[in-house]
């Protein structure tokens, strides 16, 4: 009798044992079948996608999936409709053929798709009994540009809640930041990131090839919002790109999210909100001869984070170049930064490498040097417009 139950224990527990390793091996080969970079397939490309939808993109990898788009919190805090960036790498397990991930936002794990199937380059996932999503694999090219010095990503507000910020950040991992409206903090802010971080978002942009995208985007609706990025190389503005209405390349879009996002990660630290001064939801122009030079919204904030560098002087020098402030027009609204300057300005005169700020609340003038002339290193005269343009 103990003779027929020890036999019947090992036969059970090589079923268990059998099933257990037939498991595992469906598991490694789903895992090893869904891996790689995707983007979803948008069925009907000629029909037009609803302004507010992303295009979603992941990454997987043997435990983790890292979702382009990331995900997002509410944030009641500030008593405005905000939200606050959770992450874009969440760990998943398969089962049976489900696809099952953590999600950040409760804690707890949920299916999210199960495999249907893959052919060649396309991959197969259902949501629910019938729903089922396509992806195609990016096929990543080499990279053929130059490490960027510097990053500056500015959002110009929507007629909605649209985040106003403008971020710079440097491949030495130090941010520049400030939040105008809709947004947290508010104010002008400083702080740092670690190689990997800064990696991440250098890696995001240099994979849209920005040097080989055009310098406009435009989608054909009204009251969204737009995204500028200025490029630094050596100094230089090498490149800015004005997308309104996210209709950029998907890798650009997905490149905005780390940049957009960091502030929600680190410690920032507070800076004074005129030293030098910066125009809250406006832009600088540099004006000549009835001709006029005007700045996107980040190149404004470049030209700022080079004034916050430069040292006071007393040097005195012939001005060539009125600067004036063109209006955000893409935002409505009274200011949502509440926060006050410390001075009224009354005027800026330049010839590119000096700055004198005058004001009508204090004296004498302050005056920066830039070190080297910021309109000729950067633009050509044909950047120039009449102003009845």
């Amino acid at each position: 009798m103990k003779t027929q139950i020890i036999i019947l224990l090992l036969s059970s527990l090589s079923l268990i044992c059998c099933k257990t390793t037939g498991e595992h091996k469906a598991d490694a080969r789903l895992r090893e079948a869904i891996s790689g970079d995707w983007e979803e397939i948008i069925e009907g490309d000629d029909l037009p996608v609803p302004f507010f939808i992303s295009p979603e993109g992941m990454s997987i990898y043997s435990d983790s999936i890292e979702f382009y788009t990331g995900f997002y919190k509410d944030d009641e805090t500030t008593g405005k409709r905000t939200s606050r960036h959770l992450t874009n790498f969440v760990p998943y397990k398969t089962n049976e053929g489900n696809i099952i991930i953590k999600d950040p936002i409760s804690g707890k794990w949920r299916a999210k798709w199960k495999f249907i199937g893959k052919k060649n380059d396309t991959l197969q996932l259902a949501v629910n009994d019938s729903t089922i999503v396509r992806y195609r694999k990016i096929l990543n090219k080499p990279d053929i540009l130059s490490d960027f010095d510097q990053i500056i990503y500015s959002s110009s507000g929507c007629y909605g809640t649209c985040p106003i910020i403008d971020i710079s950040v440097s491949k030495q991992g130090s941010i520049l930041f400030q939040g105008e409206g809709y947004a947290k903090p508010l104010g002008f802010y400083s702080g740092r990131i670690d190689a990997g971080m800064k990696d991440y978002i250098f890696d995001k942009f240099r994979r849209a090839n920005p040097l080989r995208l055009k310098d406009y985007y435009a989608a054909n609706h009204t009251d969204d919002e737009s995204l500028t990025t200025t490029f630094i190389q050596s100094g230089k503005i090498v490149k800015t790109i004005h997308d309104y209405g996210k209709k950029a390349t998907n890798e650009l879009i997905w490149a905005y999210v780390p940049i957009s996002t960091v502030h929600d990660h680190i410690k920032l630290d507070s800076l004074p909100p005129d030293q030098p001064y910066y125009p809250k939801l406006r832009y600088f122009a540099f004006e000549k001869n009835g001709r006029l030079l005007e700045l996107e919204k980040s190149e404004s904030f470049f030209l700022w984070t080079e004034l916050i560098k430069s040292k006071h002087t007393n040097k005195t020098f012939k001005p060539r170049y009125k600067v004036s402030f063109t209006g955000n027009y893409a935002y409505w609204g009274p200011d949502p930064n509440k926060k006050a300057y410390q001075h009224s300005i009354k005027s800026i005169s330049t010839d590119g490498q000096f700055f004198t700020f005058e004001f009508s609340d204090r004296q004498p003038a302050t005056t920066y040097d830039l070190g080297y002339n910021f309109v000729d290193r950067n633009f050509k005269p044909a950047d120039f417009r009449r102003r009845s343009d």
